[in-house]
């Protein structure tokens, strides 16, 4: 190459260097939110010095006046002269300490450095609250995405005054601008911080709530208290002690505590909180009262046989489960009497499923495992009369139902089952299909004649929880229906379904009272956190009783987001929903993340999670949800196609959705599109890479690269393969264990994959990304594998969510944006 043309080949990599990481830039600050200045004095001098000799440093009242998390963004703003200039004052003979605010939404990571002029010489720098190192008037910042805050803390001298100007200095170009809007986008801070309701329940007279809260704080720390509210004034008291609950009856709250005869019962009245002994000498804390107020039943646990060596022979399956040999059993104690009966014992635990109203019978359970049918667990659910002693048996070694519950006038029973349960009586699939038992199905059953009845049978919404309203005597349920969890009500022998409208699209959690039409729930939307409500079931009207979402969200800007399906070449419906960027613009390129669970359940309409969508919008990405059939929530026989499928035709799905949604979107980069998925929608992120090439980035946590070792090493491995491969195993549907294992197909992965996963996962188990992992490795593949130390299935710890959470939006800024300062930031190339 001649050296003309070697001097235009440099000049054109120069440019195609600035275009594709910024121009150099200089940003003047050119307003601030000033607060103060307040005159501080200095303390009484008793003595020259203190204990350690040393004399009064007046910087030491930096540290004891005016603390910058209570008051920084308050005051007044405060514009800059022409050049970017402010003056302080300190008019009087005092010195004045006072906070200067502004905020940076940083649309990349970036690493900007700022620089000040004519500081007082007693001044500190804090981003979000924590202290930088501020030398020679600069700092040094290290900004990921989202909006920050910068407050100057400074001290002013007497009768003197400061020009102060603030520049922002970036070598790419890719610093925010400055402002005094707290306007914020979405992340992951709000997803793991603030308030959040744990449970809500109304009293039996309807006249109070009690609901108990949990606060998350910046730094982890978690404080829960509770709050009781009166119904009609809406007066709140606070109080610390979050373990009461309501007497099934007599509208008292109770608690349990350590006394000086042993563990006490002690009542509240909610209007005086006036306490009152009831019981004392009780023998555990852990018990359900009865409806009759007069007895307990607990569950003691019997310790089987334990292996003191090294060397232990596993006697089942379930045997690496701890606690698995032991065995618990029922107990009844009389709060009147202080008498302790024992009323199961055997081999096989028993669990309380319910009590009847008048007291006298139990419903209890016990199971046992039976692997020569599917599926897996047999329960057998029992009568008990307690006046007798005696049990009937009302189902054995039933592999279909989950739960029973009494009626009202305890004659019948409410049962949650499979559709599969009662020989088929809730089926409604065509020939030959496997039924799904994820998909839950309602049953009334009638104590006297046995007989069972199938309410749900045309009812496609997916049963989640049922129960007893004795106010009118109806059946309550919450059941998904599609990506939504609404409220319905059963008329028990009109076998009538009616919808309670509601104005959240999750509901949460319901509880209503026993003597008046009052229900309370909480919930959440597509874009909104909890909301609290009460409920009149007669008149159907309902009432905000805490919007916890807006405290979440104040100041929070959210991108558009809602519904988008479309017809599949097999002729269904799919659908979706879309999350566009915070000030979205229709003319420009987006890359976008797809994400998917493919599993058993819908990915449901929650604004917050691990994977929540608007996070990846407010880092300007498009986001797209797609529900491939398969899941609950649609009917029998479309969650049905989930049986003996792994990944085909939900990969079909998933790719054909992208590909139209990005054809009928313009503003999407198809040559940018990633994908995220975890348990089984981490294996399906794994096996859309050995099928297409359409993805630039993709992120598997917890997911399963090996059918056949998960099904034998996983703790659910097998119960869950039981439903998902009914019938089939390793040695009798190689295809299936092996043909749809993305370990199996590694060669044919060509898009970067990072592997996620908890060390300490039992669901799925570590070696599952390490495995494809290995194998990726060996093939030359992009790829890479952080691990979570101590973590199980899900990522819970604060400070390792933030972390893991920063891992995946990196790797995406990586490869979707060609940004990989964050992902070099958290994980510099090391020479080992």
């Amino acid at each position: 190459m001649k050296a003309k043309d070697m001097r235009t080949f440099i000049i054109i990599l120069f440019f195609i260097f600035l275009w594709q990481n910024g121009v150099a830039q200089s940003i003047v600050v050119d307003e601030y939110i000033h607060y103060g200045s307040f005159g501080i004095r200095t303390p009484l001098m008793n003595d020259p010095v203190d204990l350690n000799k040393k004399p009064f440093d007046f910087k030491s009242l930096m540290n004891q006046s005016l603390p910058v998390a209570v008051y920084a963004g308050k005051g007044e703003i405060v514009k800059t002269d022409n050049e970017g200039r402010i003056t302080i004052r300190s008019s009087d003979e005092s010195h004045r300490i006072g906070l200067l605010t502004f905020y940076m939404d940083a649309p990349v990571y970036c690493t900007p450095e700022l620089q000040f002029e004519g500081l007082p010489e007693v001044a500190e720098l804090y981003l979000n609250g924590k202290i930088q190192a501020l030398q020679k008037g600069s700092a040094k910042l290290t900004l990921e995405p989202i909006r920050h805050e910068l407050v100057i803390k400074y001290i002013a001298e007497p009768c003197k005054a400061y020009t102060i100007r603030t520049t922002i200095q970036d070598s790419v170009g890719l610093s925010p601008q400055a402002t005094t809007n707290p306007s914020k986008r979405y992340s992951i801070y709000e997803v793991v911080n603030g308030r959040r309701i744990q449970s809500a329940r109304i009293s039996p007279d309807g006249k109070y709530y009690f609901v108990r809260y949990y606060h998350v704080f910046p730094d982890g720390k978690r404080e829960e208290y509770a709050e009781l509210i009166e119904a009609k004034s809406h007066k709140q008291v606070r109080t610390k002690n979050t373990s009461l609950k309501w007497m099934p009856a007599s509208n008292l709250l109770y608690y349990v505590e350590e006394g000086a005869k042993g563990i006490d019962l002690i009542t509240v009245d909610p209007a005086t909180w006036q306490e009152r002994t009831v019981a004392s000498g009780l023998p555990t804390k852990s018990f359900t009262l009865s409806p009759t107020e007069d007895f307990i039943i607990y569950s003691k646990t019997d310790n089987g046989s334990a292996e003191k060596n090294a060397v232990k022979q596993v006697l089942h399956p379930d045997d690496r489960s701890r606690g698995w040999r032991n065995r618990s059993f029922l107990y009844k104690y009389d709060l009147q009497t202080g008498v302790i009966e024992r009323l199961t014992f055997g081999r096989t635990s028993t669990s309380l499923q319910d009590i009847s109203p008048d007291g006298r019978y139990l419903l209890f359970s016990s199971w046992n495992s039976d692997y020569t049918e599917t599926p897996f667990i047999c329960s057998t659910f029992c009568l008990f009369d307690l006046q007798k002693m005696k049990a009937d048996t009302l189902l054995y070694n039933d592999r279909h139902v989950s739960r029973m519950a009494f009626s009202p006038d305890g004659k019948k029973l409410s049962v949650l089952a499979s559709a599969d349960a009662f020989d088929g009586l809730g089926r409604n699939l065509p020939d030959g299909q496997i039924i799904n038992s994820y998909d839950k199905q309602l049953y009334l059953y009638d104590i006297a004649t046995g007989q069972a009845e199938a309410l749900t049978k045309e009812f496609d919404p997916s049963v989640k929880s049922v129960a007893w309203n004795r106010y009118d005597n109806l059946l309550y349920m919450t059941a998904e229906e599609g990506d939504k969890v609404l409220l319905y009500t059963i008329h028990p022998e009109k076998k009538q379904i009616t919808p309670i409208k509601t104005t959240e699209e999750m509901v949460s959690e319901i509880s209503f009272s026993s003597n008046s039409p009052d229900l309370i729930y909480y919930g959440v939307g597509l874009s909104n956190t909890q909301r609290l409500y009460s409920l009149d079931l007669k008149k159907r009207q309902e009432k905000l009783l805490h919007d916890v979402s807006a405290e979440i969200l104040e100041n929070v800007r959210l991108g558009e987001a809602g519904d988008w399906s479309f017809i599949s070449s097999r002729g269904d419906s799919i659908p979706g929903r879309y999350y566009l960027p915070v000030d979205f613009d229709a003319t420009k390129k987006y890359p976008m993340i797809t994400y998917y669970y493919g599993g058993t359940n819908p990915t449901t309409r929650r604004l917050e999670g691990h994977y929540a969508p608007h996070v990846f919008a407010g880092m300007s990405f498009v986001v797209y949800v797609v529900q491939p059939r398969g899941s609950t929530g649609y009917g029998q026989e479309l969650s049905a196609r989930h049986v003996n499928d792994w990944g085909k035709k939900n990969a079909d799905e998933i790719i054909e959705g992208v590909l139209k949604f990005c054809e009928e979107h313009p503003f999407v980069d198809k040559t940018k599109l990633g994908c995220v998925g975890a348990s089984y929608g981490g294996f399906m992120t794994m096996y859309l890479q050995t099928v297409t090439d359409i993805f630039a980035a993709a992120v598997s946590h917890a997911g399963i690269s090996n059918i056949s070792a998960y099904w034998g090493e996983g703790l659910s491995g097998h119960s869950y393969s039981a439903i998902a491969s009914a019938g089939n195993y390793p040695w009798n549907a190689e295809e299936l264990y092996a043909g749809q294992s993305p370990l199996y197909r590694a060669d044919k992965i060509n898009t970067p994959l990072l592997l996620l996963h908890g060390t300490a996962d039992t669901n799925v188990p570590t070696g599952q990304s390490y495995e494809m992992f290995m194998a990726l490795k060996m093939l030359g593949k992009e790829t890479a594998l952080v691990v979570v130390d101590g973590e199980n299935h899900g990522i819970t710890n604060h400070a390792n969510r933030i972390r893991w959470s920063q891992t995946m939006y990196a790797w995406f800024n990586k490869w979707l944006k060609d940004r990989p300062e964050w992902w070099e930031a958290l994980y510099p190339e090391k020479d080992l």
